[in-house]
């Protein structure tokens, strides 16, 4: 019997392993072949629907003239290796978007070029209803406009969407989300945005995308939009935003944020790029009677953008938006923003509630204006920031819930806020636009200048993925790590346990320079490299004579 039972679960690992196929389609192939990849298909859809659980279908290179939807869970749909397949929706106006996946789970569309769909309510990709395991990855994104003539009249019934996941279900969120390392541009939006996730969405990541020249925000996590028609969970939620670069996202009728959050709830926002939008992120909420809570702003950079770095609010809170509670916004650098010399400065403050602004760096313009803030902001901690300007650093101006302040220590004085804070040049290695460069010198007076009860993520990381330092963390975007540092893991166990490490520090993902990290456990224990971790040349790795060094995560060298 047993013999019996072996033959059957070995058949049916077979079966598993013949079901998952590669299909193949390329415009000069034909419908009626047989979808190899010496007689490929000849158009998506059909692919599509000839598909069996856990199936590829490899796009060859080629226009295709199409809009297709995802008729079936448990597919990849792909780019086939140095391929480019280009859709485009010209003429086609029978759906909104180029791509629609609806109340599916298991779906990944990788290394597709989406192009040309020009119409009201135009969409590049669209995730609609519930779903789980859906990855939007590696794809290009361009010319998805709501009008074909420029100079249209924009208004909120006139809309166009880069990538749009509308989580419409009562109950039943879309979660386990990627959208990772997409290249949207060049679109007309109208009142809509880049890349948007809005209503029941459940655990999602928006991951090194770059998303410029657009006609509105760069990417938004929204809710209380009624997208959910349960109120409950009508919101976009534990999420996290993460390396992404947002630039020239500016619209011409409203303020548009590189990053936006409106309504969304439990995000981290961290590692971005946002420069030459209208904000470099704002975090509101736009509906009456409505929260957006608990968003974390951290170790980003806002350059150069319309009229502020950053703002936060309920812009007319109570009877005409909703508030903010619960935000962090730290340990970011920010730079000679406000460029249409609005009077806003690096922040633009509305109502909020019990939120945090620390650790930052606030490189002012030359209007010398920090900030411009109203309706109030009860329980806001701000403090431990690093203060500048090119031209009178101690004498800039401050409008602040209907009081003007023009020096640093009479707005202390008058707010209560920033007795931590200190004015100096943060002593950056490039401050001059265009292209500064937002690392510190080994002299900055902004390294280990932060709060010193800061307690860092155990993920954390700054602008070059370096680790942050509990206590003693620098402020602004860059932790400064001298180039010879050395790193020793005396302990037992994991690598990312700060416990295994020689004054708890652990080194940072990327190694650079002269730095050394020495693997020196005790004798009956191991170093588990338990994440991701990088030498570069001119870096060491020495694992000391007889020593134990397992690898569960992925050691590389650059």
């Amino acid at each position: 019997m047993k013999k019996i039972h072996l033959l059957l679960f070995l058949l049916l690992i077979t079966t598993v392993a013949v079901a998952q196929v590669n299909y193949y389609v390329s415009s000069a192939g034909s419908d009626i072949n047989s979808g190899t990849f010496a007689t490929p298909w000849k158009t998506i859809q059909y692919g599509i629907n000839h598909l069996n659980k856990n199936d590829t279908l490899n796009l060859l290179s080629g226009t295709y003239t199409e809009k297709i939807i995802v008729s079936k869970s448990n597919i990849y749909i792909r780019n086939h290796v140095l391929n480019t397949p280009v859709l485009v929706g010209t003429g086609i106006t029978s759906q909104d978007a180029m791509i629609t996946i609806s109340d599916r789970s298991n779906v990944t569309i990788d290394g597709l070029e989406i192009s040309n769909n020009i119409q009201k309510d135009a969409q590049g990709i669209l995730v609609d209803g519930t779903g789980n395991k859906i990855t939007i990855q590696n794809c290009t994104i361009h010319d998805i406009h709501f009008s074909a003539n420029p100079n249209a009249a924009v208004n909120s019934g006139t809309n166009a969407q880069g990538i749009i996941v509308y989580g419409s279900n009562a109950s039943t969120p879309v979660t386990n989300l990627k959208i990772s390392n997409n290249t949207l541009f060049n679109c007309r939006l109208g009142y809509s945005e880049g890349i948007a996730v809005n209503g029941n969405v459940d655990g999602f990541e928006i991951s090194h995308n770059l998303v410029h020249d657009i006609t509105n925000i760069g990417i938004d996590a929204i809710g209380h939009e009624g997208t959910s028609p349960n109120a409950g969970n009508d919101q976009a939620r534990n999420g996290l935003i993460m390396h992404n670069v947002a630039h020239h996202c500016i619209s011409p009728y409203a303020t548009s944020g590189g990053i936006y959050v409106d309504g969304g709830k439990n995000i981290i926002i961290e590692n971005n790029l946002s420069f030459h939008n209208g904000y470099g992120i704002e975090i509101g909420c736009e509906n009456v009677g409505k929260t957006t809570d608990s968003i974390i702003v951290r170790n980003n950079i806002f350059y150069d953008n319309e009229i502020a770095a950053i703002a936060m609010g309920g812009y007319e809170y109570p009877s005409g938006s909703g508030k903010v509670t619960h935000a962090i916004i730290r340990n970011n650098t920010c730079f000679k923003d406000d460029f249409k010399n609005d009077g806003n400065g690096e922040l633009y403050l509305s109502y909020s509630e019990n939120s945090i602004i620390e650790n930052n760096i606030f490189y002012l313009s030359n209007q010398d204006i920090l900030a411009y803030s109203e309706r109030g902001q009860p329980g806001l901690k701000f403090d431990y920031n690093i203060f500048y300007s090119d031209n009178d650093p101690n004498n800039f101006e401050t409008d602040w819930n209907n009081s003007n302040y023009s020096s640093f220590s009479a707005f202390k004085a008058g707010t209560g806020t920033n007795n931590n804070s200190k004015v100096a040049n943060p002593q950056l290695v490039n401050a001059i636009l265009p292209n500064p460069d937002f690392h510190l010198k080994n002299t900055s007076p902004a390294i280990d200048a932060g709060n010193p009860s800061f307690i860092s993520a155990k993920t954390e990381m700054d602008i070059d993925l370096q680790q942050r330092i509990s206590g003693i963390v620098d402020c602004g975007a860059d932790e400064y790590w001298a180039a010879n540092a050395s790193y020793t893991f005396s302990g037992n166990g994991n690598w990312t346990d700060a416990n295994n490490w020689t004054n708890k520090i652990i080194p940072p993902a990327l190694l650079t320079g002269n730095a050394t990290i020495i693997i020196d456990p005790p004798a009956n224990g191991a170093c588990i490299l338990d994440r991701e971790q990088q030498i570069k040349a001119g870096a060491h790795l020495i694992i000391q004579a007889n020593k134990k060094f397992r690898i569960t995560g992925n050691l590389t060298t650059k």
